[in-house]
């Protein structure tokens, strides 16, 4: 990670022939800004993840609850058919002997008490083994949501970091003035009927907002926190997280790019866009960044999908 004097002395180290002061600023802030990018995406799949296994949580503490309540009233149960059998045969066993009518009559009663006491049994310990089942998976679920929340700690101190280094480079950019032209202005996409029309018009109703961490609006958004939004207001349900979209959609060519489809870039899947037609794209790029429209060239493409 670059602290802000290694910055100062690093720049001014470089050599002045590759470029400008403020082209090497640029450049450095970019990287910095990729690496970002990099973390937030691991973050949003974590915490996704951790959402998921603490929906199962919930739900398996649920339908732990009737099973405790059974297992408890079965146990209850047992104990009343004790109490009842001793009130009535008095000393016991040797006592229900001795005042039985018939000996046929005793061995009848024996035998039903055997019969219930042996269902409950069953039953107690059906309960019980379903118990300890449920107990298994509630440890593997803690265990789980335990090391998820680890992960999610080390990627937000990631970025706290990386975000103070963007900050200490800004400031160098700031007291050089220099301020690099972003984007492609005055371009206005053609909105289409249909879903991919309606996902086309909320994005570019977003321009402008500003970029925040695992933000998906309404004041703000990250990569895949666009897409997924503007997908979502046409009534198609998207991760927030640029490679499980990747997973969960249509592939198609760049030949057949149609407006609303998606632009994956990088190898390990770092950043989505949307194709909004005319060669541009519409996504939210990065950390100091606002919501705009740009090239689909402005990275490597890694591929092209359609959500359904």
């Amino acid at each position: 990670m670059l602290s802000f004097v290694s910055v100062v002395t690093a720049l001014a180290l470089v050599p002045m022939v590759p470029g400008p002061p403020g082209d090497q600023l640029d450049g450095k802030l970019y990287a910095a800004a990729e690496r970002l990018e990099r973390v937030i995406e691991d973050y949003n799949e974590v915490r996704d993840d951790l959402r998921a296994t603490r929906r199962e949580q919930a739900d398996l503490a649920v339908r732990m609850r009737p099973l405790e309540q059974a297992l408890a009233a079965r146990q209850a149960r047992i104990g009343m058919m004790a109490a009842t059998e001793y009130r009535n045969s008095g000393a016991g066993p040797v006592l229900a002997v001795i005042t039985a009518e018939s000996a046929s009559a005793l061995a009848d009663r024996l035998l039903i008490l055997d019969l219930l006491a042996a269902q409950q049994r069953e039953a107690i310990t059906a309960l019980t083994a379903a118990r300890a089942r449920f107990d298994a998976t509630r440890r593997t679920l803690d265990a789980l949501a335990a090391q998820q929340t680890a992960q999610e700690q080390h990627l937000t101190g990631q970025r706290r970091q990386i975000e103070k280094d963007i900050s200490d480079l800004e400031r160098l950019r700031e007291q050089t003035g220099y301020r690099p032209a972003r984007g492609v202005r005055g371009f206005v996409p053609s909105f289409s009927a249909g879903r991919a029309g309606a996902a086309v018009r909320f994005a570019y109703a977003q321009l402008g907002k500003r970029y925040r961490f695992g933000a998906e609006g309404p004041d703000a958004y990250d990569c895949s926190g666009l897409t997924s939004a503007a997908w979502g207001r046409a009534g198609v349900a998207l991760p927030h997280n640029a490679r499980r979209q990747w997973h969960s959609v249509t592939r198609v060519s760049r030949s057949e790019l149609r407006p609303g489809d998606l632009i994956f870039y990088y190898s390990s899947i770092h950043h989505v866009a949307m194709y909004v037609g005319g060669g541009k794209m519409i996504h939210a790029p990065q950390h100091g960044e606002p919501v705009r429209i740009d090239n689909v060239n402005y990275q490597p493409v890694h591929g092209y999908g359609r959500p359904s």
